[in-house]
């Protein structure tokens, strides 16, 4: 068995830690995972970054498995999918992002403090 299908997502982050620059994930529900990483809580890693005022934006999404995940992970070198590092980045099983996606703030601490962005789709009618 595959296991259910979702999205797999590639976050940039605003400037490195240490070497990581990019961070990719699966979920059912991106809205609500994205939310969950803005505030710190999550993956590990994202937590990380939270806690050293690092932000992201969401990068690149495509549907697929934990599998897919997996794999995609397995090839290292995010940077070469991630449309914010390269001019030309590869596609593989990676599609470009909606059309309809905006940028959207998270506060990391404080108001003075560092900003997360998260590119998410435009509800219409809702703010």
């Amino acid at each position: 068995m595959t296991g259910p299908l979702g999205v797999v997502y590639l976050l940039h982050f605003s400037q490195p830690y240490q070497h990581a620059r990019h961070y990719t994930g699966w979920t059912e529900d991106l809205l609500d995972r994205l939310s969950t990483h803005a505030s710190g809580q999550g993956a590990r890693l994202m937590t990380v970054i939270y806690q050293a005022g690092i932000g992201f934006t969401l990068a690149r999404t495509c549907e697929g498995t934990r599998r897919t995940e997996r794999a995609i992970k397995n090839q290292g070198g995010a940077v070469r999918y991630c449309p914010l590092c390269t001019l030309r980045p590869w596609d593989g099983c990676w599609g470009p992002p909606p059309a309809d996606l905006v940028p959207r703030y998270y506060p990391n601490r404080a108001p003075e403090g560092p900003q997360h962005c998260i590119l998410m789709p435009q509800l219409a009618g809702r703010r």
